[in-house]
C-alpha cells in the first residue's frame, strides 16, 4: 500500500510539472528541430552551390578550348563574383590570367593574380600566383615591385621563390645577390630531390667572381 501511494504521488508530481512546464518543453523542442532543419538546409545549399561552381568552371574550360573569349570573360566574372571562396574561382582567375598574358593584356593578368593572392583559400595557388605575378612584373621592368611580391613566407615553394628572385636580381644587375639566391635555390631543389638543370646553367653563367 505504501508503494502504491508513493507511485501515485510520483505520477501526480509528474502531471503537475508537465502542466507548469509543457509550454517551455514544446518551445525548446521546436527550437531544436528548427536548428536541425536549418543546419540540413545550409548543408544542402552549400552542396548545390559547390555543384554549380563546378559546372561553371567546366563551362569556362570548354570556352577556353573553344577560344570563345567573350564567353570566358563573362563566366570568369560570374565565378569570381558569385563563388569567390570555392577553389574553382581561383583556378578560373589563373586561367584567365594566362589567357590575358597570351593576348598581351598584362595589367589584366596582374589583376587576376592579385585576386588569387587576396581571395584564394589554397596556399599552393597563392604561391603559384605570387611567383607568376613577380615574373610578369619583372618582364615589364617592374623589378623592385616584383621583389616585394616575393617577400613572404615561402613554405614548400622556397626553391621556386629563390630562383625567381635570382632572375629578378640579374635583371637589376645585382649579380652578387643573384648568385647567392641561385645557390640557395639549388640547395633547396637538391633537398627536394630535383635536378634543376636550367637553374644550374643560369648560375654557371654568372661565374664565381
Amino acid at each position: 500500500m505504501d508503494n502504491y501511494e508513493t507511485e501515485e504521488q510520483q505520477v501526480e508530481a509528474i502531471k503537475k510539472w508537465w502542466s507548469e512546464n509543457y509550454k517551455m518543453v514544446i518551445g525548446l523542442t521546436i527550437i531544436g528541430l528548427g536548428s536541425i532543419i536549418g543546419v540540413q538546409q545550409w548543408k544542402q545549399h552549400k552542396q548545390v552551390e559547390g555543384m554549380t561552381a563546378s559546372m561553371e568552371y567546366d563551362h569556362i574550360l570548354k570556352a577556353v578550348s573553344d577560344s570563345s573569349e567573350q564567353v570566358i570573360d563573362q563566366q570568369v566574372k560570374t565565378m569570381l563574383k558569385d563563388y569567390p571562396k570555392y577553389p574553382y574561382a581561383a583556378l578560373s582567375a589563373m586561367l584567365d590570367a594566362k589567357k590575358q598574358v597570351d593576348e598581351g593584356k598584362l595589367e589584366g593578368a596582374e589583376s587576376q593574380y592579385q585576386w588569387v593572392i587576396k581571395n584564394s583559400n589554397s596556399s599552393s595557388l597563392k604561391h603559384i600566383a605570387r611567383i607568376r605575378l613577380a615574373t610578369l612584373m619583372s618582364a615589364q621592368g617592374k623589378n623592385e615591385q616584383a621583389l616585394k611580391v616575393l617577400d613572404v613566407d615561402q613554405g614548400s615553394y622556397k626553391a621556386n621563390y629563390l630562383e625567381i628572385r635570382g632572375d629578378i636580381l640579374v635583371a637589376l644587375n645585382r649579380i652578387k645577390e643573384a648568385r647567392a639566391a641561385y645557390d640557395q635555390a639549388l640547395q633547396a631543389y637538391a633537398a627536394m630531390g630535383a635536378n634543376a638543370q636550367i637553374l644550374k646553367i643560369k648560375r654557371n653563367d654568372l661565374g664565381n667572381s
